[in-house]
């Protein structure tokens, strides 16, 4: 299994975003090939290039307000393609914090632990012996700090010394060369604008609204809730947290 991993905000203070996101999207390796080719071929339909279109580049309300159909068509597509596959979507979205989040050094950031928590566990009850994270590649400096942290997470902290199912070493990409990563990039911003809009707490008002919307219902249809092995608490799939530095458990009545 294969975990795409994406980002699209940042939970800190200083964040231009009200609201950031911590994307999963689990895929089998037997599917990869077919997937890549469809978006291949829909970027040749829809575009006539195989140029990287970000999250940042089409959803947004420029692409329903000024009626640019060939983004529009693009969105749907992807997101409609990507779904028809056996896909599992896992996010963290979090608020705007206040204060900045308590980091250990040396060890990933919470919202990360609970995206791998729900890996974790989804690969315990489909049986899949081991997952393995992929992230869109920044630079080597950056790159080999989230690897050490990644595997500091598995080897020193009592959460991730219990799982066995995601391989300790990442892999990191070029999302310009790696279709597949693409889909977790795209998600994530559909679900970023999302709450952005306060779509989470009311009805859409507006055509743009309707149509996020949309995107989002296939996003979230693709997720799983859970029991979580010790039968205490309930795990979310989509996970909202207002504070990472105090994240509550929803257990089980």
């Amino acid at each position: 299994m294969l975990v795409f991993i994406d980002e699209s905000g940042y939970p800190r203070p200083t964040d231009e975003n009200e609201y950031s996101v911590l994307m999963a999207v689990c895929v089998y390796e037997k599917d990869i090939k077919a997937i890549d080719n469809d978006i291949y071929k829909l970027k040749n339909l829809i575009y006539e290039k195989q140029d990287e279109i970000k999250a940042t580049n089409i959803i947004k309300r420029q692409t329903i307000e000024k009626n640019r159909t060939k983004n529009k068509e693009y969105a749907e597509s992807f997101v409609s393609t990507a779904a028809k596959y056996n896909i599992t979507t896992f996010c963290i979205i979090m608020k705007r914090p206040t204060e900045a989040p308590i980091v250990e050094d040396g060890i990933l950031p919470k919202q990360y632990h609970l995206l791998m928590k729900k890996v974790e566990y989804f690969c315990e009850r489909r049986n899949i012996e081991k997952s393995i994270f992929v992230f869109d590649e920044t630079n080597e400096k950056e790159d080999l700090k989230t690897a050490n942290s990644f595997s500091g997470f598995l080897f020193k902290s009592r959460l991730g010394k219990t799982f066995s199912r995601i391989l300790e070493m990442p892999l990191f990409v070029s999302s310009k060369i790696t279709p597949a990563i693409q889909i977790a990039d795209i998600f994530a911003g559909i679900v970023r604008q999302y709450y952005s809009c306060g779509l989470n707490n009311c009805a859409p008002s507006t055509e743009y609204e309707i149509w996020l919307k949309s995107l989002y219902d296939k996003i979230i249809d693709k997720t799983e809730d859970s029991i979580q092995p010790n039968r205490k608490y309930f795990e979310y799939g989509f996970q909202y947290i207002e504070n990472l530095n105090y994240v509550k458990q929803n257990k089980i009545p």
